[in-house]
């Protein structure tokens, strides 16, 4: 059979095939997905005013390539306007005041806040060389401030940028490190000091939520297509030649072959390594040596009524518990307070390790109690609850991944690569690179 034409073949429909397709939606494009569903890491399903949030949540700003793309597809982010440093420690949850203050304000012991101050300073001056540094300048590509930021204290850990802390202590800093799906030990420093630089200084990081949840704009990139995105196809070859780019896949039990101008491969790394061919070896070898962390995910939907003392916070560090942190989706709506909340919670990296082989019921049951025990107020109030496994979760910069960024942003021909792990900025490096491939693969 003749091969099946196409201007560009996009391989995966998480965000970053999503976009790169959204940028070739006037040209003959086709997406081909593996699961049954777009977003990838990304899903949140509607629950009237709320929604139900189970992936990715908090984006840049207006300036960001995030935030074009959801003006563009006309989502609406807005700024959220809660405390996004709060922390539940032994039953006392904190969340107002300087963050300096708060050692004095949980049940740890004085040597615990001794420890934890003497921390949090230090901490204070990296996040401040980090904001500087992180600082883009005038007409600077995405690509070198990413390889700058990955250059940023490369060369060790950020346990052995901190030194060893008390174990009350190196709870507090961990269920924060370990958003990212890597332990202290095995995450660059750099890359951890930039967590703290995302959290404390809203402004600059990932400030912003989108109201009716982040699936409203997945569902807006991949309206225009269609049927054009077909689910249950999964890619063995993708190969070039002098005149174009032969896909080779499995279509739901049926092997198909693709031919187009271009592709561009939006898979994890290590799935994108496989199925490229001719690829340059220190490519493949960069491709091969990204790490990644699971994750699971929660989403809870109460049904309480009037104001509540959680209202205006949007983010509860929990460092003593079996998740790592708590999310208050409601709060973006505020100042109007709907009936019932929404909360996230997840656990990753070693949390995620200790219950990935139990049964979605019983860690609903686990990350339930967390939530009851951080809000004792909302007990009897769950109406209902969703689990979502990521693994592969999030990939995280290792101790000298700055040295492998070269290779991954060479340029390959007709083969384009996208996604998350290119970079540190997650949902905001999918989209820079998916649209930078979309721009080149419209010129071949």
């Amino acid at each position: 059979m003749e091969p099946e034409q196409h201007d560009v073949i996009v391989i995966g429909a998480g965000i970053a095939g999503l976009s790169a397709a959204w940028d070739l939606r006037d040209r003959d494009v086709v997406v081909l997905e593996r699961a049954n569903r777009v977003g990838g890491r990304i899903r949140s399903e509607a629950r009237g005013d709320l929604w139900l949030n189970l992936g990715a949540h908090v984006y840049a700003g207006d300036n960001s390539a995030a935030g074009t793309l959801m003006h563009e597809v006309g989502a609406e982010p807005r700024d959220i306007p809660g405390v996004l440093t709060g922390v539940s420690y032994k039953g006392k949850l904190v969340a107002e005041g300087p963050l300096e203050l708060y050692p004095f304000k949980l049940p740890i012991s004085l040597g615990g806040r001794a420890s934890f101050v003497r921390t949090g300073l230090k901490l204070r001056k990296l996040v401040a060389e980090y904001g500087e540094m992180a600082k883009p300048r005038p007409g600077e590509e995405p690509a070198a401030l990413q390889q700058r930021m990955l250059d940023f204290m490369d060369d060790q850990s950020f346990t052995q940028k901190l030194g060893v802390l008390q174990p009350e202590v190196d709870a507090f800093f961990r269920c924060t490190l370990t958003r990212g799906t890597g332990e202290p030990e095995q995450i660059a420093a750099g890359y951890g000091v930039g967590y703290f630089h995302l959290a404390w200084n809203q402004e600059d990081g990932l400030g912003r939520n989108i109201v009716g949840g982040p699936q409203t704009l997945i569902d807006g990139l991949a309206a225009p297509h269609g049927d054009r995105i077909r689910f249950g196809v999964n890619v063995t070859c993708v190969a070039q030649d002098a005149d174009g780019v032969t896909v080779e896949c499995d279509d739901n039990g049926t092997r198909r072959t693709l031919r187009a101008k271009a592709a561009i491969v939006t898979a994890p790394s290590h799935v994108t390594a496989e199925i490229v061919e001719g690829l340059p070896a220190a490519t493949d070898a960069a491709l091969r040596a990204i790490t990644y962390g699971p994750m699971i995910s929660a989403a809870f939907l109460t049904d309480e009524d009037g104001p509540r003392r959680w209202d205006d916070i949007y983010a509860i560090a929990t460092p003593d518990r079996a998740t790592s942190m708590l999310f208050n989706m409601g709060n973006v709506l505020m100042p109007k307070r709907v009936k019932g909340s929404s909360f996230m919670t997840y656990a990753t990296a070693n949390l995620a390790r200790r219950i990935v082989g139990d049964s979605d019921e019983a860690i609903l049951d686990l990350f339930q109690r967390d939530l009851e025990d951080t809000l004792p107020e909302l007990k009897g109030h769950v109406v209902e609850r969703l689990l979502h496994r990521v693994d592969p979760g999030i990939p995280y910069p290792f101790v000298g991944r700055s040295r492998i960024q070269p290779a991954l942003m060479e340029p390959l021909g007709r083969i384009h690569l996208a996604g998350d792990y290119l970079g540190t900025w997650y949902a905001e490096t999918s989209v820079w690179t998916a649209r930078q491939a979309a721009a080149i693969a419209k010129t071949q």
